[in-house]
């Protein structure tokens, strides 16, 4: 079974760049980030912009939805982008580490789209100092 991620994104938070909203029927937490992946299917820089949205509702419930933009190459050396959409849920009062989510993917590149816009990927958030790793992984790859 390959546990091998097939992209590492490097994820910088700033801490004072984090907006908070806290109401009666839950809080939002929006975390604007940058970032860099450097893998053999793609290497880029996050375009500014990208943001991960954490809505914890009145049960306490958490929804995490990251999206970002990339500007880089691909496997073959072209220029293109990518944009993440990254989406989990987490029980009440969890901090889970690794935190785990589903991903999907667009992308302009002619050799990465019919790979990637395909729905068997997942994730897996690590803390790292200045921020989060996030390690992509192809779960029919795990399977074998």
């Amino acid at each position: 079974m390959s546990k091998q991620p097939i992209m590492v994104f490097q994820i910088t938070i700033n801490p004072t760049e984090i907006s908070e909203l806290e109401g009666p029927t839950g809080k939002v937490k929006m975390i604007p980030f940058p970032g860099t992946v450097d893998s053999p299917l793609f290497r880029g820089v996050i375009r500014p912009g990208a943001v991960d949205v954490q809505v914890t509702n009145a049960a306490g419930i958490r929804h995490m939805c990251a999206r970002y933009f990339f500007d880089g190459t691909d496997a073959t050396g072209k220029p293109c982008h990518l944009f993440v959409d990254n989406n989990g849920y987490f029980e009440p009062d969890s901090s889970p580490s690794p935190f785990r989510t589903a991903p999907t993917f667009l992308t302009d590149s002619p050799e990465l789209a019919p790979y990637l816009h395909s729905a068997h990927f997942r994730t897996e958030g690590h803390p790292r100092e200045g921020g989060v790793e996030i390690r992509v992984f192809d779960v029919l790859q795990e399977q074998e």
